[in-house]
C-alpha cells in the first residue's frame, strides 16, 4: 500500500510543486541584495505616494487619483513579494493538515493576512493621532516594536503546532475512528486545527504595513485623509491578489501530495513540515526585527 502511495505521480508532482514555494521563499526572505532591492524600491514607491497625495490636495485632477491607486497596489504586491509578509505563513497553512482544503481558502487565506496587515496600519495611525502625536519616524519605530510581537507569537505557534505533530496529535477523526477509545479528543482535533490555522494567519497580519501606516500619516497630514483610505484598500487589495495567488499554489500542492487521504503519515509529514517552516520564518525574521531595534 506504500509503496503504491508513493509511486504516484500526483504525489510527486505535488512535493516538486511544494519544493519550488519553498525555494521561492527561502529565495524572497534569505537572499539579502533582494531584500536591499525591495527595499530600495519601496522607498521609491512611497516617495510617487508622496507627490500623488500632494497633487491630489492641489486638486489637479482624477489623474492624481488613480496614479495613487495604481501605485499604491504596485506597493502592495511589491510589499508582499518582499521579505516576509505572511508567504510562509500561508504556505504553512495548507499543510499543516490531513485532507485535503477547499479551493476557496486559498483566496480566503492570503485575503485576511492583507485585510489584518492594511486594518493594523489604519489602527495604529489612528491611535497614533489621538492619543500620542507620533512623528512619521516614531510610528515606523512602532510598526517596528508590533512587527517583533507578531514574530514571536508566529513562532510559538510553529512551536505548538510541532509538538502537536511530533505527539500524534494531527491526525482526523475520519482517520482515527479505530483509536477512539485511546483518543477521547479526536472529535476535537479539526476544530482545534481551524483555529490554529487562523491564530497563524492573524498572527501573521497584525504587524501593520508601514506603507499604509506612511500613506494614511501623509493623507492626514495634508488634509486629504479620504484619499489615503482609497490608498490603503489599494494596498491591500495587491497584497490580497498576490497573497491568494501563493494560497492556491500551496492548496494545490496539498492536494497533490495528499490526494483523498492517501496516507496518514504523509499528511503527519506535512503538518511537521508546516511547522518547521513557520518555526524557521518566524525566527529569521524575529532576529532581523532584534537587530534593528538595538542597532
Amino acid at each position: 500500500m506504500k509503496s503504491a502511495v508513493l509511486r504516484s505521480p500526483f504525489l510527486w508532482v505535488g512535493v516538486l510543486l511544494l519544493a519550488a514555494l519553498v525555494g521561492a521563499l527561502v529565495f524572497s526572505d534569505g537572499v539579502a541584495e533582494l531584500a536591499r532591492l525591495s527595499s530600495d524600491y519601496q522607498r521609491q514607491i512611497q516617495r510617487t505616494l508622496s507627490t500623488a497625495l500632494q497633487d491630489i490636495r492641489a486638486g489637479r485632477g482624477s489623474l492624481a487619483l488613480w496614479t495613487l491607486v495604481a501605485v499604491c497596489f504596485g506597493y502592495g504586491v511589491v510589499h508582499t513579494l518582499g521579505p516576509g509578509h505572511g508567504k510562509a505563513v500561508v504556505v504553512a497553512y495548507f499543510l499543516d493538515s490531513t485532507k485535503p482544503r477547499a479551493w476557496i481558502e486559498g483566496v480566503f487565506a492570503g485575503s485576511w493576512i492583507a485585510f489584518t496587515h492594511t486594518l493594523a496600519a489604519l489602527l495604529l495611525a489612528g491611535a497614533l493621532k489621538f492619543f500620542f502625536s507620533a512623528g512619521l519616524f516614531g510610528a515606523l519605530r512602532e510598526v517596528r516594536n508590533v512587527e517583533i510581537l507578531s514574530y514571536t507569537l508566529i513562532l510559538l505557534i510553529g512551536f505548538w503546532r510541532l509538538w502537536a505533530g511530533l505527539t500524534g496529535r494531527l491526525h482526523d477523526h475520519a482517520q482515527g475512528d479505530h483509536h477512539n477509545h485511546d483518543h477521547h479528543d479526536d472529535h476535537h482535533t479539526p476544530a482545534r486545527r481551524t483555529v490554529a490555522g487562523w491564530l497563524l494567519l492573524t498572527a501573521a497580519g497584525i504587524a501593520p504595513c508601514a506603507g499604509a501606516l506612511i500613506v494614511v500619516l501623509l493623507s492626514v497630514a495634508l488634509g486629504v485623509a479620504w484619499a489615503g483610505v482609497v490608498g490603503v484598500i489599494a494596498i491591500a487589495l495587491g497584497m490580497a491578489i498576490t497573497l491568494s495567488a501563493v494560497g492556491m499554489a500551496s492548496m494545490v500542492a496539498h492536494r497533490l501530495i495528499i490526494g483523498d487521504g492517501r496516507s496518514q503519515e504523509i499528511g503527519r509529514f506535512t503538518a511537521i513540515a508546516a511547522s518547521l517552516i513557520v518555526i524557521a520564518t518566524a525566527g529569521t525574521l524575529l532576529l532581523g526585527a532584534l537587530d534593528r531595534l538595538f542597532r
